[in-house]
């Protein structure tokens, strides 16, 4: 911290200099001024976060002074020291918040203690304006300029050597008791808590003496075990950025990513602390792989649901995960998708025992890592399969049959071949499709391939052979025959009608 003192006899100056042990006090830098109008000019070029102001002095008094200060310089803590023990002194001095004032000869010990109480106020000031200023960077995550001086001159008073940024997850903690948990593992930390949400906190470690890297884990190892000790229940991760030298604003929203990428590895690590690495996630992943993923969920329940087969597709899904490192919240995305895919797959019947429709993605989250999520989707298969298993009602087996011919248009979807694979009487199956569906099984096996066949030709450019192989038919002419008896167009005609093409 700097230091100005300000008085016209210079005897004052020697023996202060003689006597106080500055450095000792938090004093880093000290300047001297001998007449008023010099103390100004410090007190505007300086800037001096504590003065020693004598009352009497050359061209304008020490009250005189602090009244003429420019506003918008911060008032430095002062300490008025004076031979005039003068009530009218005393309560201007009160007026303009000067701290102490002391009586000439100078009480050494008085003035230690008072110098003491200075700089304490001062720190904890500055912990306070960075605080402030640090939850302004969580927010807009960048340093605009007068951050970065506010900061700076913050981290210079509260002498932080280092920095780094934890994010800490779990509910119900207290920000004070974080900040003392985090001082009990490390007392040479100034820990800046700052809540975002109901369950995560980024916290701002100051370090005040130098620490390696290594150190930094296992502080939050030890932090990790004061909060498991007190709240034995909760779920927490914590994950740490690199460590910076110094505290610089502009640097900080950097960071702040490197904490929550941190935090967010313990996804794939099932790990509660985690430190930064580049490149953590694959951000450039694609959907298409999963596609397939999703026909296959859809098939197994349409068809004979195999609970061994769906554990072993779900085995295999979790290890791509894994593998690719999908980021967490898409990897969230997916798992809802997949089980809404399954839940809608579901016959009727069946669909209102299952709870896979009530399932959101809150409930997904509290699943903290894939580990755990991957336990619950294989809980899931089992409830699925414990509603296939129930009676085979004439209207599940049927909302199957018709799921399968929605599914597999192009393939054979001749009636024996169907009632083979779903183990049904070909002229049972018949009756019970015209009974539950009010139409022909063929005739609805057609209605299904002409509307497919249809968007095909609206929505592509694919010529009727390529269509008509798509859609299941064994040659262009069948149909083309076909399409012009249901739609009482050609599929040329009814491409340029629907286009708005001319004839």
């Amino acid at each position: 911290m700097k230091l100005l003192i300000a008085d016209d006899q210079t005897s004052l100056h020697t023996f202060l200099d003689k006597t106080m042990d500055w450095a000792a006090l938090g004093i880093t830098e000290i300047k001297h001024a001998y007449d008023g109008r010099e103390t100004l000019q410090q007190l505007g070029e300086f800037l001096p976060d504590i003065v020693i102001l004598d009352i009497q002095m050359p061209f304008m008094s020490g009250i005189e002074t602090l009244q003429q200060l420019d506003h918008s310089i911060k008032k430095p803590k002062t300490v008025i020291v004076s031979a005039h023990d003068e009530f009218t002194y005393a309560r201007e001095a009160l007026r303009l918040d000067v701290y102490q004032y002391l009586l000439k000869p100078v009480d050494v010990v008085l003035l230690k203690k008072t110098i003491l109480e200075l700089t304490s106020a001062i720190q904890a000031e500055q912990q306070s304006v960075l605080a402030h200023e640090f939850g302004k960077l969580v927010h807009s995550r960048s340093a605009y300029a007068n951050c970065l001086a506010v900061v700076e001159r913050a981290c210079g008073l509260l002498k932080l050597q280092q920095c780094a940024v934890l994010q800490i997850e779990g509910e119900s903690l207290s920000e004070p008791l974080l900040a003392e948990w985090l001082l009990q593992a490390e007392p040479s930390l100034i820990p800046v808590v700052y809540r975002k949400s109901r369950d995560k906190y980024s916290c701002l470690l100051g370090i005040t003496a130098p620490m390696p890297e290594s150190r930094l884990l296992e502080l939050c190892q030890e932090t990790l075990s004061r909060i498991q000790a007190h709240i034995p229940e909760l779920a927490v991760s914590i994950g740490a950025s690199r460590m910076m030298n110094g505290c610089h604003a502009d640097q900080l929203p950097e960071l702040l990513e490197q904490s929550e990428e941190a935090g967010r590895l313990s996804f794939y690590t099932c790990e509660p602390v985690n430190a930064y690495q580049e490149e953590t996630f694959n951000e450039a992943w694609g959907m298409q792989h999963f596609q397939s993923y999703e026909q296959a969920y859809r098939e197994m329940v349409v068809r004979e649901f195999a609970p061994e087969a769906a554990r072993k597709l779900t085995a295999e899904m979790f290890d791509y995960f894994r593998s690719s490192r999908i980021p967490p919240e898409d990897v969230y995305s997916l798992v809802l998708h997949f089980l809404y895919v399954i839940a809608q797959s579901i016959p009727s019947k069946g669909r209102s025992s299952t709870k896979l429709d009530n399932i959101t993605m809150d409930d997904l989250k509290s699943y903290r890592n894939i580990r755990e999520l991957e336990l619950l989707f294989m809980s899931l298969i089992d409830h699925i399969a414990s509603i296939m298993k129930g009676p085979n009602l004439t209207e599940d087996m049927v909302m199957r049959v018709k799921q399968y011919v929605d599914l597999n248009y192009g393939e054979d979807l001749s009636l024996q071949m169907v009632a083979d694979r779903f183990g049904v009487d070909r002229f049972q199956l018949s009756r019970l499709f015209k009974q539950e569906m009010n139409v022909n099984y063929w005739n609805y096996v057609i209605q299904i391939r002409m509307e497919k066949a249809a968007e095909l030709l609206l929505r592509t450019e694919e010529k009727n052979s390529v269509i008509a192989s798509v859609t299941g038919f064994v040659d262009e002419s069948h149909f083309s025959r076909t399409f012009k008896k249901y739609y009482d167009v050609s599929p040329k005609q009814y491409r340029q009608l629907h286009r708005g093409e001319k004839h």
